[in-house]
């Protein structure tokens, strides 16, 4: 952003701040050397349907020969403390060519901290992001450089690439930067003869980098080599090891006009978009569990796709100079606020509308002074209180569904201990049952239990894991005891313990 240019918009814990560069005036009204970098903190009011300022606060630089300029601002993760707290980076530009870069992290105090600064003798324009450190990543001359608070030094990455289609964390891996490079051919193949490899084919290739860990990534496990030839942009928003496996799920957009789902490396579904020249996309969750996927073109339009049974354009607006994803009206869930451009209001949330493509919907250009009040409170706190009863219902659920899977485990651990105490006292050798019985078992339950839903059809025993057959041989076990050899068994659970006991007969000895 510089100087006299639109303000810089970022979302953070349902706020919306407004950075903006202005110059400090004396009290006489002379301009002054020192350039001021303003925030100011917007809520939205409910009441008022508006925007309102909720604080302010300002950090001041010298700029007396110096060209200032707001680079990108991010929200990242404070690594001394691991909060999330809004990044901006500073750029002043010296008469002799040499560009120093600020980086500021801004407080809940309104307070700017200055994490660290580093010089260059060229200016950042390819690929600048900004990640958890908080670090910076840029890409010069085909070349992947970075810096973080830790080390506050340049590094380079040993990596050539032509673009940075995204930067995130990748769970056992740290912070991922997936690129397109050109094809490295393999010794065996030569660039004359016919090769096919995918390589050799597309001619570039995906790849990803681990800048902790300092290694490279499989481009496949993130999609087929064949899109890196028309992939711009991506956002990873699954990732997880499931079986000792990466597993990711992550949306793209190509330069011709289409978003894609890709799943472990495979396509899941396409969508065409309604406009030319895709450059980011991004995620929102709303109150329904709808993963909505937001995409900004370079003619300030904005689309929405909605993941249903396929892939679909929900929703689309034009001549927008923002799209925040935060929960702006606070119901526990994502909304989308967009900003558009008014160039007859100075007022720079003058312009805007919130949803979540479902029954949130607030915009300025819709008058409420012709609603009631008492009901329109009353039906929007009756639709909180249901998203709010909503979310406590699935996660009792969840706890319900954990608590008879530990509950299942612990009865099969006691039968599986009266059965070997059962073999102990008869002097006979106890067989642990296999994968393959324990897997009958339950699938002999499940019918049964299905079975219970006709008219006329009972389970014949309680909800434990092993068929009628297995708990009649366990007392027919426990009768065919020699009288002379116990005269009692019996088993009690006290608190988290499993007591178990046995008389014997007078005539028996150890």
């Amino acid at each position: 952003m510089l100087l006299g240019e639109q303000d810089q918009f970022l979302s953070y814990n349902g706020e919306v701040l407004i950075f903006h560069l202005s110059k400090a005036k004396h009290v006489d009204g002379a301009a002054d050397k020192t350039m001021n970098l303003c925030v100011r903190r917007m809520t939205f009011n409910r009441d008022t349907k508006l925007f309102v300022q909720k604080s302010s606060g300002v950090f001041s630089m010298r700029a007396s020969h110096l060209k200032t300029e707001i680079v990108c601002c991010s929200c990242t993760t404070d690594s001394r403390t691991g909060l999330i707290l809004p990044c901006i980076l500073m750029k002043k530009k010296k008469r002799n060519n040499v560009v120093k870069y600020l980086l500021l992290l801004l407080h809940s105090s309104n307070k700017f901290e200055q994490s660290f600064t580093f010089k260059l003798d060229y200016e950042l324009k390819e690929d600048i992001r900004l990640f958890a450190g908080p670090s910076v990543l840029w890409r010069h001359a085909n070349k992947l450089f970075y810096i973080s608070s830790k080390t506050c030094t340049v590094l380079s990455a040993p990596v050539q690439l032509s673009s940075v289609v995204w930067t995130g964390e990748i769970k056992g891996e740290g912070t991922v930067v997936l690129g397109i490079r050109t094809a490295c051919l393999l010794e065996s193949e030569d660039e004359d003869e016919f090769s096919t490899s995918d390589g050799a084919i597309w001619g570039s290739e995906f790849f990803g980098y681990a800048i902790e860990m300092q290694k490279m990534l499989t481009g496949t496990c993130f999609m087929p080599q064949a899109y890196s030839r028309v992939v711009s942009s991506v956002y990873v928003y699954k990732n997880e090891m499931w079986r000792k496996q990466l597993r990711i799920s992550l949306v793209a957009i190509t330069q011709k006009n289409q978003l894609i789902c890709f799943q472990d490396g495979l396509p899941k579904g396409v969508c065409e978009l309604p406009y030319e020249k895709p450059c980011s996309v991004k995620t929102a969750v709303t109150s329904n569990n709808d993963l909505l996927f937001i995409v900004s073109f370079a003619s300030g339009n904005i689309c929405v796709v909605q993941r249903r049974d396929s892939l679909q354009v929900a929703s689309k607006w034009q001549a927008v100079k923002s799209v925040l994803v935060d929960d702006f009206i606070g119901s526990g869930s994502e909304q989308l606020l967009l900003l558009f451009k008014d160039d007859s209001n100075t007022d720079t949330l003058s312009t805007f509308k919130i949803t979540d493509l479902g029954a949130v919907n607030y915009a300025s250009d819709i008058n409420y002074k012709h609603d009631v009040p008492a009901a329109e409170g009353l039906q929007e706190n009756g639709l909180l209180t249901i998203q709010a009863l909503e979310t406590r219902l699935q996660a009792g659920c969840t706890s319900i569904r954990e608590l008879q899977q530990h509950l299942r485990l612990k009865r099969r651990v006691i039968l599986e201990s009266c059965r070997a105490l059962i073999d102990l006292v008869e002097e006979r050798t106890h067989i642990l049952p296999t994968a393959k019985e324990v897997k009958c078992r339950r699938e002999s339950r499940s019918l049964l239990k299905s079975a219970e839903s006709f008219e006329g059809l009972v389970s014949l025993w309680d909800d434990v894991e092993n068929p009628p057959h297995s708990l009649s041989k366990e007392t027919s076990l426990a009768s065919k005891v020699p009288e002379h050899f116990t005269e009692k068994l019996w088993q009690r659970v006290v608190g988290d313990s499993l007591i178990i006991g046995v008389k014997l007969t007078e005539s028996f000895y150890l």
